[in-house]
């Protein structure tokens, strides 16, 4: 699996380390989300990111990427790290089979 990071999730970060990852934040600041939208596409790349815009477009939409969209907006790197630790090996399991994959604190909602 191969992931596109948006840019309101660390680019510095453990989990991120390896050549899986791109980084829409190497794109500049004022990359919008239809273009990162439309390179997951593109490069069959999973979005990971904190945007719901993303979640409102996959409903709509006929084609889209895979998407982890993390619900938690007050987690600092460190509590990320932590999370990430407890969930990202069930995340990218469900990811496998699934189009959606929201993580909050307490559950990770398919769809």
């Amino acid at each position: 699996m191969k992931f596109l990071v948006d840019a309101n999730l660390p680019r510095k970060f453990t989990w991120f380390n390896t050549s899986d990852f791109t980084f829409a934040h190497d794109w500049g600041d004022a990359y919008p989300d239809k273009a990162i939208w439309d390179y997951a596409i593109e490069h069959d790349l999973i979005i990971l990111t904190r945007d719901s815009d993303y979640f409102h477009w996959m409903i709509q939409a006929k084609v889209y990427p895979k998407i982890v969209y993390f619900k938690l907006q007050q987690y600092g790197r460190k509590d990320l790290e932590q999370y990430f630790a407890l969930h990202w090996k069930q995340i990218c399991k469900l990811i496998k089979t699934h189009r959606m994959v929201i993580a909050t604190i307490d559950t990770l909602d398919v769809f």
